[in-house]
Formats: structure tokens, C-alpha cells, sequence
């Protein structure tokens, strides 16, 4: 071999390694930066959405329960100071000791105001055993009502109404239901063996 295809061969090698070094660097930055990007995208992600499975939360005032609200996916959404919920179940505590349930497929629940809202499929079990039926329902917290603006459907042992709006006032423990309020009332026979 001669000295100048020594230093052409000498000079070729030190190129491919040269090269190799810069390809080497080059994909390390890519992947770096690939990397960066990554993280800042979940860290932007978890700054604006934190999401929970099999939620649950219970609101108390002076030691006493008002309510809990359970859902099997909660998505809280900070610039808007709300979480979105899916399977929701929301239990009102009484004076009386008794409880209001109402349960929908989806719901919101408003972190300063504590109001809720659920919609699709909305059913409500009050007191006395009354049910009620709706696409939508509203729990205002410093009113301390559940109303609704939506057609809705109520039954009970013995009557049935229906109406486009419904209000319960939990403090009173009164519902009021307007609007074409149209019902049936359901009488029971008189007992058997009964006697004027």
C-alpha cells in the first residue's frame, strides 16, 4: 500500500466516523427533543384536565352531610372550575332523615359555585316513593333546589304527572311542578271485609 492510499483510506474512515458521530448526535437530539415535547404536552394535558375513576365526594356543612355525588369517571377541567362526570349518582340528605337520589348517564359539578347538573336519562327516587323522570335536572347549592326546565315525568303510589318544569325545595321538602301539568290519579279499591 502506498502512502496515498493510505491517507485517501486514513481520510475516508475519519469521514465515516465523523459522520457516523454527527448522524449519532443528530438522531440523540431528535430524540431528545421528541422526548421534550412529550413531556410538555402531558404536562400541558395534566394542567388542564386531571381525570379520576370511581369518584366520590361528600359536601358537609357544619358536620352535617348534605350530599355525595359518586361517578365512575370524573374529568376536572381547572380554567373552567368544573368537572365533568359520567354515571352519576348524587344522594341529597334531609332534615327528615330521608334522601333524595337522582342518577343520570352524564353531569357537571361546578367547584366554586357546588351547583350540579346532569343530563341524559335523569331519574330521581324522592321521598315517599315518588320517582321522577327527565333529560335534565339542576341542584342549585345556595338555594339549596333541584329544578329542571325539561319535559319531565313524576309518579308516585298514587298518582301519575307530567309537566316542562319541576322544582325541589329541599329546605321545605315541597316539589312544585308547572307548566301543561297534565296527571292521573290512581285510586285503590276499598279493602275487602271493610264495613261502612
Amino acid at each position: 500500500m502506498t502512502v496515498p492510499q493510505k491517507l485517501i483510506q486514513g481520510t475516508a474512515l475519519a469521514f465515516a466516523l465523523g459522520l457516523t458521530g454527527v448522524l449519532i448526535v443528530g438522531i440523540w437530539q431528535g430524540g431528545s427533543q421528541k422526548a421534550q415535547q412529550a413531556a410538555l404536552q402531558t404536562a400541558a394535558k395534566s394542567d388542564a384536565e386531571v381525570t379520576l375513576k370511581d369518584m366520590e365526594y361528600t359536601e358537609l356543612q357544619g358536620g352535617k352531610r348534605l350530599w355525595t355525588i359518586r361517578a365512575t369517571e370524573a374529568r376536572y377541567f381547572q380554567g373552567e372550575q368544573k368537572t365533568l362526570l359520567s354515571t352519576v349518582r348524587v344522594a341529597f340528605f334531609l332534615e327528615s332523615g330521608d334522601e333524595i337520589q337522582l342518577e343520570s348517564r352524564e353531569g357537571s359539578l361546578h367547584t366554586g359555585s357546588k351547583n350540579i347538573e346532569l343530563w341524559d336519562a335523569v331519574h330521581a327516587i324522592l321521598p315517599k316513593g315518588y320517582e321522577l323522570s327527565s333529560e335534565y335536572a339542576r341542584y342549585d347549592h345556595h338555594q339549596q333546589t333541584i329544578s329542571s326546565e325539561s319535559p319531565i315525568r313524576l309518579e308516585g303510589p298514587d298518582v301519575r304527572l307530567e309537566g316542562t318544569r319541576w322544582e325541589y325545595r329541599i329546605a321545605d321538602s315541597r316539589a312544585v311542578l308547572e307548566g301543561g301539568v297534565r296527571g292521573t290519579l290512581i285510586f285503590l279499591p276499598p279493602r275487602a271485609g271493610k264495613g261502612p
